[in-house]
């Protein structure tokens, strides 16, 4: 069973780490489109990095294509904390797109 603590410290890297890939998509502005993306992050046995999945729609693709894409990217930047690494575990990671950004 993965650490609470090890779970915890990684969701806050992978958001830190999302921030700065973040970027609100023009088409998605322009339309005045908000929504929140919830996006799972699973280990798999074997895998280099984490499996990326959409867990629910903020209802506008370009916004979901979006928040996956960004997780994508911070997990290749954002550190795994030793209790973590080799265990299965999975977390969810809101995305939330608002116009005020």
């Amino acid at each position: 069973m993965p650490s609470a603590d090890g779970l915890r410290q990684y969701r806050l890297n992978l958001a830190r780490e999302a921030r700065r890939f973040k970027r609100y998509p023009v088409q998605a502005r322009e339309r005045g489109w908000e929504g929140v993306v919830v996006v799972v992050v699973n280990t798999v046995a074997g895998a280099e990095h984490p499996q990326v999945m959409l867990s629910q729609s903020s209802g506008f693709e370009i916004l979901d294509q979006e928040a996956l894409e960004l997780v994508t990217q911070a997990i290749r930047t954002a550190l795994i904390p030793d209790s973590l690494r080799g265990r299965l575990f999975g977390l969810t990671l809101p995305i939330h797109y608002h116009l005020d950004e």
